[in-house]
């Protein structure tokens, strides 16, 4: 394979396996890579009903997350993706996994059990981002919220610096149609009320 930038060539390499990191096509062809994953996930039929659905798992481009109501099912789950990365020579990093756990009431007296990847112990948060949304083991959406309104207050903050000459109505113009447009903000549903408030 060589490498094209406008009139020049690169000299030629060999691929072994893998897609270059931030490659227009990376995303792509790993997902035809891993599609056959995601076939031998469901059909493990461990999951969460969702409606008539079966969910165990959600993948975009890289990221991977299983799901499961039980401890279990997970062990299983985590099986089969350490399985298939052994037939298809994918190595899960567990130092970039973790697992979290979702309970009714207080979690702090619960003997969480331990669970491992390529024989190591994959860690326990109580928080995950998962593009871009701030997913706690509470299930509260407070901390997103928290982070929305930092981003909220940086672009606001560069709109004046950028246009400190012009009116207040125009500055409150491009506040409104730059920054008061939440992304992930329909997923807010178990909040402080002065979370929200403090966004305004």
């Amino acid at each position: 394979m060589s490498v094209r930038w406008g009139n020049l060539l690169s000299d030629s390499f060999s691929i072994s396996n893998g897609v270059r990191q931030g490659g227009i096509l990376s995303p792509y062809l790993f997902n035809i890579y891993v599609d056959d994953l995601s076939t031998r996930l469901n059909k493990l039929r461990i999951g969460c009903v969702l409606g008539d659905s079966l969910l165990n798992h959600l993948m975009y481009a890289d990221d991977l997350v299983l799901i499961s109501p039980s401890t279990y099912g997970l062990s299983k789950l985590i099986t089969e993706c350490h399985q298939y990365g052994i037939e298809f020579d994918i190595k899960f990093n567990s130092n970039k996994s973790s697992v979290m756990f979702f309970a009714n009431g207080n979690m702090s007296n619960l003997k969480l059990p331990l669970f491992k990847m390529n024989n190591e112990v994959i860690s326990v948060t109580s928080t995950y981002t998962y593009l871009g949304h701030i997913i706690c083991n509470t299930l509260s959406d407070d901390l997103d919220i928290l982070k929305q309104r930092r981003k909220l207050f940086a672009q606001g903050n560069s709109i004046m610096r950028k246009f400190f000459m012009c009116t207040v109505e125009v500055k409150l113009t491009l506040f409104q149609s730059y920054c008061s447009s939440m992304y992930l903000a329909q997923l807010w549903t178990k909040y402080n009320q002065s979370s929200i408030n403090k966004l305004y």
